[in-house]
């Protein structure tokens, strides 16, 4: 009865900390539509230019600036944010600009706290691309996660874990008498204060590791006063490290009084659980699940992720710390009944995972094609990997508590443990890598005809900008198909309502047919439409749905 209470208050208490907690807006910046866009060819020189984003940005750490092919700036020097759209950066331009090349140099921090930058080249009048008649392409890149990112932040995941991990194993895993055992307590106790002691040193440290990120600049600078003043009230991350301060000072007071009261007082046990469950709830508010446009529901799949993968590893931590007492006679029964009680729980864990991870990769993978060809799929699929190495650990010790077996049972738990580890290292990769949105890679699709024809469409590379369109042909029995007069393709954003774009594609040879044309002009969604006229006047239409990425 007492579970079924405790199991209640916590999932009221996590359902009020999902709803009740400030809904910030993130989002991993990347452009939707740039005036002009790449490469684009203007009669007359513009008043301004402007890039709109897929989803807000940051006031602090922005700039939009316009150069000519001298390297002279030639802009009003006012670049600032959309007041009415803040997911649009602009800035004014000089008067009368002379025909020629130019570059927008453009940096945006993105609500997640990535920095986002790039170059969009342009022209105005006809004539050479730029002096030596080449063509400049539009450049843009996003953060790349560095050692110092990489340890701070799985030093806080493992930490926070450890921390959440310890109590939940206390409350709801291990045996009564077991958890009074003088031994077993002052090894609870000691994980305790190291874990919070850890997870403070992570979070503090987390500030000026931010503003190195944001303000692209050094850690000597990091600490300049100006700047962590910027981050604190000008990003987002400011504004959720101020509540990861506020949850330490109280999580401090309630950790002190457990360590005192040698986790006799169960109110202290919970209320620091429910404290170490909101720390990491801030975490889901600085990932990628907040920047979709449902993001209560990707934000609370994230948190459930981010909660059974702690618990699971945490649990593993509290494992292998308590291992040394199985080796007492009066011990090793209860040891062996708490690994069997904690397989429910187990079970629970990697189904959360599994539902939640699933669900999530359709808000950052468009498709499979994804895993293997961008950074973010092939992180995510290692991450996928060593889970189910984790399971294949976790199946050997359920099987061994069930069986009351110790024989080997310290190296599965280590292995166990070592994977999640590591799990939590490609976590924090995935956390500051572009999702593969940003970038889905060539299209490669096919659509077969009621008579058994087919359309095969390939779109390199698939992005803002210049892109290269071929269309093969082929009958039932794969043969090129032969007697077509002409191929048109014709583009329409998904997005935004704006205008179609038709091209002619030219032949290649008996069923290819290509061209080279800017018609992706926003990333998102599209549809082309093949439309093939035969010699005999006759029609064959198709459509392809295609993800257009931003890089």
């Amino acid at each position: 009865m007492n579970f079924r209470k405790n199991s209640f208050l916590l999932m009221v208490v996590l359902s009020l900390l999902l709803f009740s907690f400030p809904s910030f807006t993130y989002a991993h910046a990347y452009i939707i539509k740039s005036t002009p866009s790449e490469n684009e060819t203007l009669r007359h020189s513009p008043q301004k230019v402007s890039i709109q984003f897929d989803e807000t940005i940051q006031p602090a750490f922005h700039s939009i600036q316009v150069f000519n092919s001298k390297g002279n700036q030639v802009d009003q020097k006012n670049g600032h944010i959309d007041p009415i759209n803040s997911s649009i950066i602009e800035c004014g331009l000089k008067q009368n600009l002379p025909n020629g090349t130019y570059q927008i140099q453009w940096k945006v921090v993105s609500s997640d706290g990535h920095p986002v930058e790039g170059v969009i080249p342009f022209q105005i009048g006809n004539g050479n691309k730029n002096q030596d008649g080449s063509t400049v392409n539009q450049e843009s890149k996003g953060y790349t996660p560095h050692l110092d990112l990489i340890i701070i932040r799985w030093l806080q995941y493992v930490s926070n874990a450890c921390f959440v991990g310890i109590l939940f194993i206390y409350l709801f895993v291990l045996p009564k008498e077991f958890a009074q055992d003088t031994m077993v307590k002052n090894i609870l106790r000691r994980l305790i204060k190291y874990s919070f002691v850890f997870l403070c040193l992570s979070i503090i440290v987390s500030l000026p590791l931010q503003a190195t990120i944001e303000s692209t600049s050094s850690w000597g600078t990091a600490f300049n006063i100006e700047i962590l003043r910027n981050m604190l009230l000008n990003t987002s991350f400011g504004k959720v490290w101020i509540i990861q301060m506020d949850s330490l000072l109280f999580l401090f007071m309630t950790t002190y009084l457990l360590s005192v009261h040698r986790f006799n007082k169960p109110i202290w046990v919970w209320i620091s659980l429910v404290l170490g469950i909101g720390l990491l709830l801030t975490k889901s508010f600085t990932s990628h699940a907040a920047s979709s446009g449902n993001p209560i529901l990707t934000i609370g799949m994230d948190f459930l992720h981010l909660l059974s993968a702690s618990i699971w590893i945490g649990s593993l931590i509290v494992f292998v710390a308590l291992s040394p007492i199985r080796r007492k006679i009066d011990s090793k029964n209860h040891y062996m009944a708490m690994i069997k009680r904690f397989s429910k729980w187990g079970i629970i864990t990697v189904l959360i995972l599994t539902i939640t991870g699933v669900l999530s990769s359709f808000f950052s993978i468009p498709n499979f094609r994804s895993l293997v060809y961008t950074d973010y799929g092939k992180v995510l699929s290692g991450k996928i990997i060593l889970l189910f190495i984790m399971m294949i650990f976790a199946t050997i010790n359920f099987q061994k508590g069930k069986r009351n077996s110790e024989k080997g049972l310290t190296m599965s738990l280590w292995g166990e443990l070592t994977t999640g580890i590591i799990v939590l290292i490609l976590a924090v990769i995935l956390t500051n890598l572009p999702t593969a949105m940003a970038s889905p890679g060539p299209v490669n699709k096919t659509k077969t005809l009621k008579n058994g024809n087919s359309v095969i469409l390939h779109v390199t590379p698939n992005i803002i900008g210049k892109n290269t369109f071929e269309v093969l042909l082929k009958n039932r029995n794969g043969q090129a198909t032969k007697d077509i007069e002409q191929i048109t393709l014709t583009f329409t954003s998904l997005e935004m309502t704006m205008s179609d774009d038709t091209i002619t594609l030219s032949k290649i040879r008996s069923g290819k047919y290509k061209a080279t044309g800017m018609d992706f002009n926003m990333a998102g969604r599209w549809n082309v439409h093949v439309h093939v006229l035969t010699k005999d006047l006759e029609t064959v239409d198709t459509d392809f749905q295609v993800f257009v990425g931003s890089q």
